[in-house]
């Protein structure tokens, strides 16, 4: 099994330098036939010609490998990854059906790496199945997992940033400017994921998609509370034909009084964590510092008298 193992690992760092290699030569080649005038700069500056094998051979068949395993996934498990996708703000150019293959291919991958690594160890059949199990079901959740991830740091950000921009859409709303003219000023001076959202939606408003609708949308695609009432409001208020700067200040404030709720309520819940740490590593670590001269204090004396 070892031999097994190295030769594999041998194999894929052996094509992984072959392909390395040719593409270095390959640029070495074309920069040398243009110092020499071979070459015509029109042929050499093609996009093809300046990509590397990496790019134009290897990349899109692994794309349509992924795409051809998603294409066979539920409609249901589509949507949801869609749903996951647009709050983690499509990560690394994700796609739904990419997703889903990932999660198969790290799933075959790891059921293949719980039967090697059942191979050298001697246990009962149930062990050995209840390792592979966990390593097939932990290949299937790694890559769900990394977008859960990024998704709940995405609405963090959202949630820190959402006080501010109301703040300055106020401003700017007040000095005499639009809804999506503030909308487009604050793009300019800010960024973040709160900006990812309103360039989209302003995006969307220019193609002609109706304005409730694009801030629907981003309620919908982040899924943070304090953003949906916000899209909320200002959708009563366009319906309604309410001052929007009136909408926009009472929000703000109600959103600070929020967040300093949630601060107190934090606040609140910090004796009940600390509990934890001080019965199990603070208070025995005192003991033994009070307590530990006195008790071997206490043994020498017993000693002393034959005990």
């Amino acid at each position: 099994m070892p031999i097994i193992i190295s030769l594999l690992v041998f194999t894929v760092l052996f094509f992984a330098g072959m392909i390395l290699a040719v593409g270095a030569t390959r640029n070495v080649i074309i920069e040398r036939m243009r110092q020499v005038g071979e070459l015509p700069q029109e042929a050499v500056d093609l996009p093809e010609m300046t990509k590397s094998i990496t790019q134009r051979v290897i990349s899109p068949m692994v794309g349509k490998l992924l795409n051809g395993i998603g294409q066979f996934a539920p409609a249901t498990m589509v949507d949801h990854n869609k749903a996951r996708l647009a709050q983690a703000g499509y990560p690394w150019k994700l796609r739904a059906e990419t997703l889903l293959a990932l999660q198969v291919i790290t799933g075959v991958g790891g059921l293949v790496l719980g039967i090697i690594a059942c191979g050298p160890i001697s246990a009962s059949p149930v062990a050995k199945i209840s390792l592979v199990g966990g390593a097939l079901a932990i290949g299937v959740i790694v890559p769900g997992w990394l977008v859960d991830h990024r998704a709940a740091a995405r609405k963090i950000a959202i949630n820190k940033a959402l006080a501010n921009v109301i703040d300055l859409l106020v401003v700017s709303v007040e000095a005499g400017l639009g809804l999506d003219g503030a909308m487009n000023e604050i793009l300019q001076r800010e960024e973040g994921p709160l900006m990812d959202e309103f360039s989209q939606a302003l995006t969307e408003i220019r193609l002609g998609k109706p304005r409730q609708e694009a801030w629907r949308s981003i309620a919908e695609r982040t899924q943070v509370r304090d953003l949906s009432a916000f899209m909320a409001a200002l959708c009563q208020a366009e319906q309604l034909g309410t001052s929007i700067s009136s909408v926009l200040r009472t929000h703000s404030e109600t959103l600070r009084i929020k967040r300093t709720l949630r601060v107190r309520e934090l606040a609140g819940k910090i004796p009940t964590k600390m509990l934890f740490p001080l019965i199990f590593f603070i208070f025995p670590a005192m003991f033994v510092v009070i307590l530990g001269p006195g008790a071997i204090s206490v043994m020498h004396s017993f000693g002393s008298i034959g005990f």
